[in-house]
Order: C-alpha cells, then sequence, then structure tokens
C-alpha cells in the first residue's frame, strides 16, 4: 500500500509540474527560444526537481521543448512546419467532420446546437475593456474546445482527435495571439456556424468542406502573422 502511494504520490507531481510549464509556454511567459533548466523551473514551480525532469521529457516528445547542445530552450515554430501541420490537420478534421455528420445521434446533435449558440453569445460581449479581454478570450477559447470535443465524439475516432490534439499544442501560442486581431474571433463563429449546421443538417459533403475551408483560412491567416513577425521559413 505504501508503494502504491509513493507511485501515486510521483505521477501526481510529474503530471503537476508538466501542466504548469505546458502553461506558462502556451501562454507566452516562456518565451519561444528561451532557455528553460530543470533547476529554475523547480524554484520558480515550488516542484522538486524529478517531476521537472520528467514533465521536461514528456514536453520534449510533444515537440515543445527541444534540446540542442545539451541545453534545453522552447521550441520556435517554423512557418513550412505550420504548413505541414495544417495540411495534415485539414485532411484529417475534414474527415471528421464528414463522419459526424453522418454518425451523430440526436443526442450529439442537440448539445452541437447548444455549443455553437453559446459561441456566439460569448463572441458578441466582447468587452470594451482591454483588461477584461484576457478572461474573455479564455470562455472564448473553452468553448471552441468544446464544439471540436463534441464533433470528434460525434465522428467516434479517437486516434484522429489524438493526432490533431498533438498539431494543436504546436501552435497554440499563435492562436491566442490571432485571436485578439479585430474580427477574428466573429469570422470563427461564421465559420463554425457553417461547420455545424451542415453536420445537424447530416450534410456530410457540406461539412467537410466547411471545416476545410475553416483550417484553410486559420492556415492563412497564420503563416501571414508568422511572416509578419519574420518567423523562420524552415
Amino acid at each position: 500500500m505504501a508503494k502504491q502511494k509513493t507511485r501515486r504520490d510521483s505521477r501526481n507531481a510529474w503530471e503537476q509540474a508538466y501542466g504548469q510549464i505546458q502553461d506558462l509556454i502556451l501562454r507566452l511567459d516562456i518565451k519561444p527560444g528561451e532557455t528553460v533548466t530543470e533547476t529554475a523551473l523547480s524554484q520558480r514551480l515550488g516542484i522538486g526537481r524529478t517531476p521537472v525532469r520528467e514533465a521536461l521529457k514528456m514536453l520534449e516528445q510533444e515537440g515543445l521543448i527541444v534540446t540542442t547542445n545539451r541545453r534545453k530552450r522552447v521550441y520556435i515554430l517554423t512557418v513550412g512546419e505550420m504548413e505541414e501541420i495544417f495540411d495534415l490537420k485539414i485532411c484529417v478534421e475534414g474527415a471528421v467532420a464528414r463522419w459526424a455528420a453522418q454518425r451523430a445521434t440526436d443526442a450529439d446533435r442537440a448539445k452541437l446546437a447548444a455549443t455553437l449558440e453559446r459561441m456566439k453569445e460569448i463572441a458578441a460581449q466582447r468587452p470594451s475593456d482591454p483588461s477584461r479581454e484576457p478572461a474573455w478570450l479564455d470562455r472564448w477559447l473553452r468553448s471552441d474546445r468544446r464544439f471540436h470535443e463534441i464533433v470528434f465524439a460525434m465522428a467516434g475516432n479517437k486516434r484522429a482527435q489524438q493526432v490533431t490534439r498533438n498539431c494543436n499544442v504546436q501552435w497554440h501560442r499563435l492562436k491566442l495571439g490571432m485571436l485578439t486581431l479585430e474580427g477574428r474571433i466573429e469570422k470563427s463563429v461564421a465559420e463554425h456556424e457553417a461547420v455545424g449546421r451542415a453536420i445537424l443538417n447530416r450534410k456530410p459533403a457540406a461539412a467537410q468542406k466547411a471545416m476545410e475551408s475553416h483550417l484553410h483560412n486559420l492556415k492563412r491567416e497564420l503563416i501571414k502573422i508568422m511572416k509578419l513577425f519574420h518567423y523562420p521559413n524552415a
């Protein structure tokens, strides 16, 4: 029993470290290209070095951390890699939208319809006070995640969901910046609604086309931002 508790505590510690370090990276509290060390992160988070070490190993497997000359740093995504990520997302998520339209139950459709309404409500509540915008943006991101979770559940393909989740971790930091641009969330609402309505109306081909169009738009805008800020091409 004591050994089981020790193993459980150890796992909880590295999972906690993983979650906190990932959050620092995705929210740009640790910048792309910045060097990270076990000692500094351990002190910053108040967690032992061993769970921090395990967390860094997992983040390196996911591509958020890279090691060069024995130094670990936050990965800098290139334009070419962004293109590859979205080529894959377009293929996978387009098919997922098609399957969702074909396989969804009435209960699934009710959930999706409610989520679409929630997304529109949140988009309409954009605050005029800039200090309140981060909280509003967080609400929007949660509704966006909920929408895609429901679509994946409708499609019934866990491997497709895992592939997409791994891809999304890579570009999440840029997504946060892009969503603050004037009009982007409003466009995203319209694009999500086109996907959702096609699924709700049991139109597989239209659902696939709408999802692919949404992702092509995202890809184009993200690459434009990356080139504007001189991200490496390859």
